[in-house]
Parts: structure tokens; sequence; C-alpha cells
């Protein structure tokens, strides 16, 4: 069954898709694919990539890309008024799915599969560009090798460190957005030493041991400087007044810190902020990564 290169022959109408897999899939259908065949395709690719695999293992790992699939699906669904379906048709994108095909396959949920399917979603969006697309591929491939925890961690920095809104009158603005992603970001508190060094060693940071950042001052004098505080203490007084999440994080990444300041790569930002697009919809990756 896996691996059988004679039965994926296929004949098709003129406006029909062909999808085969052992090697490059092609596909021939002028606009690109629709929802049903991105589900097809995530499984001739499981087939082409584990054709020795037991039988519960193969039971087990069809389950898992299924199910992958389906979240696929309705992700492209969800975003579709931004999905250029056309782009399907690029060995690339096919390569990233691939590439997600089998890291969810042998690890299932904590292949970080809405991670996945965020990234491929925004690599077939009209938003993106070159170097755009080069990050995100290599994020699919990263990801998988993250804990959960790592990239709730990646996203506590990317959210302190590069977030911020305009046109707001009053810090207390800032809230509702902390409230929206603290969820997605909790569980990155208090990572150890070494899981940290793990996120450098798999490229999505660089951590300097002698710096630190004053999370406080960058947000007053940099971020938010156009609400023109001039007293920290002010300033933090009225985050602890006015914005409860907004300060636990910002506390939770100030008492991090004094481990070293801690900078993300391009896929870092790309991982933290497919993790963050789960709570705040409508995150454009090209503000950052461009």
């Amino acid at each position: 069954m896996f691996g059988d290169k004679q039965k994926q022959k296929q004949n098709v109408e003129a406006e029909g898709t062909a999808i085969q897999a052992g090697g490059d899939v092609t596909l021939t259908q002028n606009n690109g694919m629709n929802f049903t065949e991105v589900k097809e395709l995530c499984l001739l690719f499981l087939r082409d990539n584990f054709p020795a695999l037991r039988d519960e293992a193969i039971k087990a790992a069809e389950d898992n890309v299924r199910s992958f699939s389906e979240k696929l699906e309705a992700k492209i669904v969800e975003k579709s008024q931004n999905i250029v379906l056309e782009k399907f048709k690029d060995p690339d994108v096919q390569a990233a799915i691939n590439d997600a095909v089998q890291a969810s396959a042998r690890k299932g949920e904590k292949a970080n599969v809405e991670i996945l399917t965020n990234l491929i979603a925004e690599r077939v969006s009209k938003n993106s560009n070159d170097f755009l697309n080069i990050v995100l591929s290599e994020a699919v491939l990263v990801a998988p090798k993250l804990t959960k925890q790592q990239i709730s961690y990646l996203s506590l920095v990317h959210f302190a460190t590069s977030c911020s809104l305009s046109g707001m009158k009053h810090i207390a603005g800032v809230e509702p957005m902390s409230v929206n992603v603290f969820s997605a970001i909790l569980s990155g508190f208090g990572i150890s030493e070494s899981q940290k060094k793990h996120l450098q060693y798999a490229g999505t940071c660089s951590i300097f041991n002698m710096s630190k950042i004053d999370i406080y001052a960058g947000w007053m004098n940099t971020l938010y400087k156009y609400l023109g505080y001039t007293d920290i203490n002010k300033f933090k007084s009225d985050i602890k007044s006015y914005c409860p999440f907004t300060e636990r994080l910002l506390n939770e990444f100030e008492r991090d810190s004094s481990g070293g300041e801690v900078s993300l790569t391009s896929v870092g930002q790309a991982i933290a902020i497919a993790n963050l697009a789960t709570m705040a919809k409508g995150m454009n990756y090209s503000i950052w990564i461009k």
C-alpha cells in the first residue's frame, strides 16, 4: 500500500487536478487546489515518506496526518479571503506541507500542529514575499522540534519587545491585547536555562548573557513614547492600576531577562507570531519579517 508508485497514476479531465507522490507533486488545475485536495495531498505525502511502517504505526501515523489535514483545511477556510490557492502549485509550498506532514505523522499534536497550519496558511497568503517565504518554510521545519513551553516563551519575548499599538490615548488601551494573548504565553513562564539554550541551538534566538533589557523603560521610551510619559514610576503605576495582565507579562519578562538579553531570529519571530495569532487574529507577519 505504502510507496507503491504504480498505483499512483491518475487520469484527469482537462480542468481536473493530478496529484502524484513519489517525487514532485504535479497539479494541472488552472486555479490551484481545492480544500479537499489539500487533505489528499497530505495523505499522499505520508504514504510516500513512510512506506515501511508496521500496521499499528501506519494507523497512528494516518490518524495524525488526517487530523493535521483537517486542521489545515479549517485554517484555509478561516483565512480564505487572504489565501491564494494557486500557490499550492509551488514546489516550495508543497515541500513545506511535506515537512509538516512528516512531523505530524511522527509526533501528532506534539508537532505543534496549530503552529504549522498557521505558518502554511501564511505561506500561501497574498501578503507573503520572497524573504518571508524562506523564513516560513524554515519555521515549519523548526517548530516541531520545540515544546509548547518554548514556543510560548518565544511569544513572550516577541510580545514584550516588538508588539505595540498605535493611536491609544492611555496605556490602559494595551490591556485587551494582553488579555487576548495571555493564554498563548503563560506556559512559557519560568522555562529552564537548558530549554533556552536549546532554543538558541534550534536557531530561534540569540542569548547575550552580559546584557539585560529594562522592559518598562523600553515601553515608555520606545514602543509607547507617543503617550508622553516621562516618569518611569508613573508609567509603572498606571500599568499596575489599569493593566493587570500586561503587568504580569512585563514582570515575567523582566524576571527572565536577569539571565541575559534574548533576541529572536526571523524564524523565532515567525513561530512566535504563529502562536500569538492563535489568540490575536489578523497579525501581519510582514510587519516584523521584511
